[in-house]
């Protein structure tokens, strides 16, 4: 199965249209079965959208508007005879003028539920940097998996509470679809090697990272190029992006994408794309 993850940064600049085209033309011409997006925006003032069978709603029952990266990114896809089903959740608001959240595409229908990982005084998605996950149970290369998406905070901001919340909703044996291999996707903004990074690598879930696993590697491992927001101060390319594979999980190649070199640079963040299966 070939599974991508992207922090989209979608709508900041006066580049949507451009966005959405290159990104669906290269999701056509890959034809992954999953797909991960962070960063997925939609503006405060935008008319409720009308949704078709492909949509997926989570379990929580915010309005998805008619300018929602994700939607725009569906069409164009169905423009190009390309359909995925998918699911998105809200998060908070960013920059002032967006509706922020994470999204998740399949080839298959998801089952999708989301969870607040905030710690319990910060609720607010006006008001707090509100982070929240999104599972879907799918089907991916004839297998049912779990495939998740999320965007978390910087370790001084509260990445260990975050971390430990999520780690207790995925080990939970009464969760929808605790059964099936994991597949965790996002934008983390732990470095590689970093005490976060290291949360993750000895967690109970038994996580593995696709870049230390995969058979090949390519494009480097950086998933930020240098200083991008957030990371202002920070001038030295970074891994914060990562596909963390349950144990069972083999993987073939890793390779970055959407860096200007293998498919167009759409975000300040590059993409991932992981080609891995489960032995039989």
């Amino acid at each position: 199965m070939k599974i991508l993850t992207l922090n989209c940064y979608s709508l900041v600049e006066d580049e949507g249209p451009k966005q959405v085209r290159e990104l669906s033309q290269k999701i056509a011409e890959e034809n992954y079965d999953l797909i991960a997006l962070q960063e997925v925006n939609q503006t405060f003032d935008a008319h409720p959208a009308v949704l078709d069978g492909f949509f997926c709603p989570p379990t929580t029952d915010q309005p998805v508007k008619a300018d929602n990266f994700c939607l725009q990114l569906i069409e164009a896809l169905q423009v190009l005879d390309v359909e995925y089903y998918w699911s998105w959740a809200y998060t908070h608001v960013s920059y002032g003028r967006f509706e922020e959240g994470v999204a998740l595409l399949s080839k298959t229908p998801l089952i999708a539920a989301d969870h607040s990982v905030a710690p319990r005084d910060q609720s607010d998605p006006a008001k707090d940097n509100v982070r929240r996950i999104i599972i879907g149970l799918t089907e991916a290369d004839g297998e049912l998996v779990r495939v998740v998406s999320t965007h978390y905070n910087w370790w001084e901001r509260g990445f260990a509470a975050e971390w430990e919340k999520t780690e207790a909703l995925l080990a939970d044996p009464a969760a929808v679809g605790a059964a099936y291999p994991l597949i965790l996707c996002g934008d983390f903004n732990q470095p590689a090697d970093t005490q976060g990074y290291r949360l993750v690598q000895e967690s109970s879930l038994k996580l593995q990272d696709a870049f230390t696993i995969a058979e090949s590697v390519s494009g480097g491992g950086a998933t930020i190029p240098g200083a991008i927001n957030g990371w202002n101060d920070s001038h030295a390319p970074k891994r914060i992006d990562y596909i963390w594979l349950g144990p069972s999980f083999k993987a073939a190649a890793y390779a970055v994408t959407f860096n200007g070199e293998n498919g167009p640079q759409v975000s300040d963040h590059f993409g991932i794309t992981v080609t891995a299966h489960l032995p039989r």
